[in-house]
């Protein structure tokens, strides 16, 4: 199993970011385990994660060959796992169904694609068929308006049409921003066709339409069908029967990357139930392969993937020694051979190659042997990353490129951009501006000091503004960080890692409030108006944080930063510094309209939900 190593404190008091705290509540994965027992220190696991991120494998065979611990050690260990994930109701239940039933190796495939495409498909009608109503009801008095009324009727139909044709109920659908994209060029282009026909038919001008029911169709259109869409997967996307079954080919870095972006990401669609590799290094201690007649589930012979002979053997000793290596809690199941039976058993038609260390002639070997008899094969290259917000592919004349976009180096996006920070900012401090006013009050009645607070921080082409934020701590806040964190090197390395700390001494009671629900940003509104930010953007940085930003800062500091941004609506505290980093290069990589929109759509359920500092 996939796990991550904890900075925990030894002391129940102090609190531990809210990433390790989720960790830790689970309590069932063998080195926290091991960590428990004293078995292995916090360094050692986390040299064991990081071998196991890059290698794969099982991680008590990875400790094991660190000689981090001993055999016996490792399997009292997993008995223990055993016995805890069977009190909490979630016992590992794959390796019994593999040895009772070894043709399906134990898989049993939840995932209803169709049922998934069909709720898509009748919350897309609901949407369309809302507006459509609604104009209609504005059209029916007008008797001579017969081609209105036709029009109104036929925007739904096509509005459907042309969503099966840009693949919004595709097996793989695109990522939120692009869905945004197709189903607003696919309304507007509908509507504004159908709308230009009836002016250009009706006479009496401008007029002999009614623009109003045509604005209708098309704003409820707009609005509702992305709406539904995001709030059925915020629904159903983490239920086991949403989706598409998917087998990952590849048990390597790429390839548990690829498996970890789609179970942190369960709205994409893409469900991975089984991972295949032919290293037997990235085995567990136990595997699936063929025999002479059909599928064979066997102890993998390093160790012999036998329990150690100083632990006495038992049925429970063995169960528990012998696992499928896992991989965020997917199984690794044995080598590609297995592929074809998946898909012809299981039913399963959708596979991803993450192999890009074979060149193409053995990639395209692996897919003409092992992937034939899926009807849906995604290879991945080891630009992986590049891809996180939606990289466009490009065909250059057979030759497949990922275009790297950066549109916000250029002046017309920029312009764009700038456009809608003015527009829905003004609009912004009109409506909460009452509610500016009471936090001011509240924060003086709450501590001494100013409402404001200012602090130094890096724009664009580093250039240093003031950026404004709610007081929520106490005056002498950098002098109380210092003594914390030289009181505590526990606390050090936290605020190291995350440049934050959970329980932070220093905030005052409202202010920890207005964290939680993000409030204290809300001054940043001026700091758009003035130019110096955008709404939607990187993380505005401290010049003392630019050593610690690995060169990254070249690209990051060319757009203003955001007050909200990618890693704020998706991780939150769950991310870590370097992570932080990759999301705001990514965002720069791949700006659009489309991917602001997003960004700004998750924000607000975000802060209602009090999910921040």
């Amino acid at each position: 199993m996939t796990e991550v190593a904890p900075t925990e404190r030894e002391d129940g008091n102090q609190q531990v970011p809210a990433f390790y705290k989720r960790r830790r509540r689970r309590g069932d994965e063998l080195g926290q385990i091991l960590l428990r027992h004293k078995q292995i220190t916090p360094e050692q696991l986390r040299a064991a994660l990081r071998l196991q991120t890059e290698e794969g494998g099982h991680l008590g065979a990875i400790l094991k060959r660190m000689g981090a611990c001993d055999s016996r050690a490792i399997a009292e260990a997993l008995l223990e796992q055993v016995r805890v994930t069977r009190d909490k109701g979630k016992a590992r239940e794959t390796e019994a169904r593999a040895r009772e039933s070894p043709s399906l190796m134990g898989l049993t495939i939840h995932c209803r694609p169709r049922l998934t495409t069909t709720l898509i498909v009748l919350s897309d009608l609901f949407s369309l068929g809302l507006g459509t109503g609604l104009a209609w009801m504005l059209i029916t008095h007008d008797a001579p308006g017969r081609v209105q009324r036709y029009g109104i009727l036929a925007v739904l139909p096509l509005c459907m049409l042309i969503f099966a044709y840009v693949n919004l109920y595709a097996a793989t659908p695109p990522g939120p921003p692009e869905e945004i994209r197709r189903t607003t060029l696919a309304t507007t282009f509908v509507c504004a066709g159908l709308w230009l026909v009836s002016f250009l038919v009706r006479s009496g001008g401008w007029d002999g339409v009614q623009h109003l029911a045509w604005l209708l169709a098309w704003f409820v259109g707009v609005f509702f069908v992305p709406v539904l869409r995001a709030t059925l997967r915020w629904k159903f996307a983490k239920r086991r029967w949403w989706g598409q079954p998917v087998v990952v080919l590849g048990a390597g870095r790429v390839g548990r990357a690829v498996v970890g972006t789609l179970q942190r990401r369960p709205q994409l669609g893409l469900k991975p139930v089984a991972v295949l590799d032919d290293d037997p290094a990235k085995h567990g201690t136990l595997r699936a392969t063929w025999g002479d007649d059909d599928i064979e589930v066997e102890a993998v012979p390093e160790s012999t993937g036998e329990p150690p002979k100083s632990t006495p053997e038992s049925p429970s000793t063995r169960t528990a020694w012998a696992n499928f290596s896992q991989i965020d809690e997917v199984p690794v199941l044995g080598g590609l051979e297995l592929a074809p039976v998946l898909s012809q058993r299981l039913k399963v038609r959708f596979a991803v190659v993450a192999m890009p260390e074979a060149d193409s002639a053995a990639l395209l070997s692996i897919i003409e042997r092992y992937a034939e008899s899926f009807q849906s094969v995604l290879a991945i290259p080891d630009l992986f990353d590049l891809a996180f917000f939606g990289a466009a592919t490009r065909d250059l004349g057979g030759v497949l490129g990922i275009e790297v976009r950066r549109q916000l180096l250029l002046t017309g996006p920029r312009m764009a951009k700038r456009l809608m920070d003015v527009g829905i900012t003004g609009l912004g401090l009109l409506l909460v501006s009452p509610l500016l006013i009471l936090i001011a009050v509240l924060i003086k009645l709450d501590s001494k000091g100013s409402v404001f607070y200012h602090q130094k921080r890096l724009g664009q082409d580093g250039v240093r503004f003031p950026a404004l934020k709610f007081r929520t701590m106490h005056g002498d806040g950098e002098r109380r960080l210092a003594e914390v964190l030289a009181r505590d090197p526990k606390l050090r390395a936290e605020y190291d890692e995350f440049h934050k700390l959970t329980m932070d001494p220093r905030v005052t009671r409202v202010g920890r409030f207005l964290r939680k629900f993000s409030l204290d940003e809300l001054p940043q509104l001026l700091n758009v108006l003035f130019g110096d930010m955008s709404l939607v953007g990187p993380r505005p940085y401290l010049e003392r944080e630019i050593p610690e930003m690995d060169q990254k800062e070249a690209i990051i500091l060319r757009v203003k930063p955001g007050i909200t941004g990618i890693w704020q609506v998706t991780e939150r505290n769950a991310s870590t510094f370097e992570r932080r980093l990759h999301m705001d290069v990514e965002y720069v990589r791949s700006w659009s309209p489309w991917l602001d929109i997003y960004v700004l759509a998750r924000t607000i359920p975000v802060v209602i939900g009090g999910t921040g500092s």
